[in-house]
């Protein structure tokens, strides 16, 4: 869920209205339950791989998680890439694996057109597409996030690839300052507008680095041309969430802020358990 504030001069932000915006869930437990194989650690590379080749192997599956997320209101509808990324790729093996078939830039690609595709199948929902930049190396694990200059490298192709089906572009899950900044360098060169979305320790209102949440936005108010339209936390607990959000708040003053938690427990290992939250 995503809340507006008035506009802000520290930050290139569109105007806020006051509204609220609905965000779809997760697409991958929204693929599980519709028949996608899932096996492996919470957060971990294998744990994506049958989501990451679903948009090339049953787009019609994934269309259709798109649509049950517009269907139940959401506004915003995330592509389907969060694990198109060459580290969860390569562990496919086989001679015709879609990475050595379509590239990385094709499978991101594949994504953005079934999610436009969804969308167009809507019309009257007014449903918006977040093209996803996400983390290039397991969730949660800061420790693992490689040097600027090689995320850099792999946001731009996936940035250049997801763009062209996409209202704006989500930097998802970022565990470090660096990350963000990296994915948001990325995402200016395409133009968009630019949704920044940090996952934070559970212990403590920081980052999963152990940065504190005003060095990661001094971090992205860096990166010049930069059209940062939100600032969120997603991949956290509610009560993780709920605690930092008064921090962020007065760091982005007009800065449209908003949540996406996760429905189960996120240790610093990257594994979790689900609970019921209902």
């Amino acid at each position: 869920m995503l809340a507006a504030q008035e506009s802000s001069p520290e930050l290139v932000c569109q105007p806020c209205d006051g509204s609220i915006t609905i965000l779809d869930g997760g697409m991958g437990h929204q693929l599980k339950s519709m028949g996608v194989e899932i096996t492996g650690a919470v957060g971990s590379m294998r744990r994506f791989l049958g989501v990451a080749v679903a948009n090339v192997e049953r787009p019609q599956m994934v269309k259709g998680a798109h649509l049950a997320y517009i269907d139940a209101g959401a506004e915003i509808i995330t592509t389907n890439n969060y694990a198109c990324v060459p580290k969860c790729l390569e562990l496919d093996s086989k001679d015709d694996a879609p990475l050595r078939k379509y590239g990385l830039a094709g499978m991101v690609a594949a994504a953005g057109k079934v999610a436009q595709a969804s969308r167009h199948e809507r019309p009257d929902s007014k449903a918006r597409v977040a093209g996803s930049l996400p983390p290039l190396a397991e969730s949660y694990r800061a420790d693992k996030v490689g040097p600027f200059e090689e995320n850099l490298k792999h946001y731009e192709t996936i940035a250049k690839s997801i763009a062209p089906y996409c209202d704006l572009l989500l930097c998802e899950t970022m565990s470090t300052a660096d990350e963000a900044r990296a994915a948001v360098t990325a995402a200016a060169q395409t133009g968009l507008p630019i949704w920044v979305s940090w996952t934070l320790s559970e212990n403590e209102p920081v980052l999963r680095s152990g940065e504190s949440i005003s060095d990661a936005v001094e971090a992205i108010k860096s990166v010049e041309g930069a059209k940062i339209e939100a600032c969120l936390f997603n991949c956290t607990s509610p009560e993780s969430i709920s605690t930092a959000m008064p921090i962020l708040r007065d760091l982005v003053p007009g800065m449209r802020i908003g949540g996406f938690a996760n429905g189960f427990c996120t240790a610093e290992s990257g594994q979790g358990e689900y609970r019921d939250l209902s």
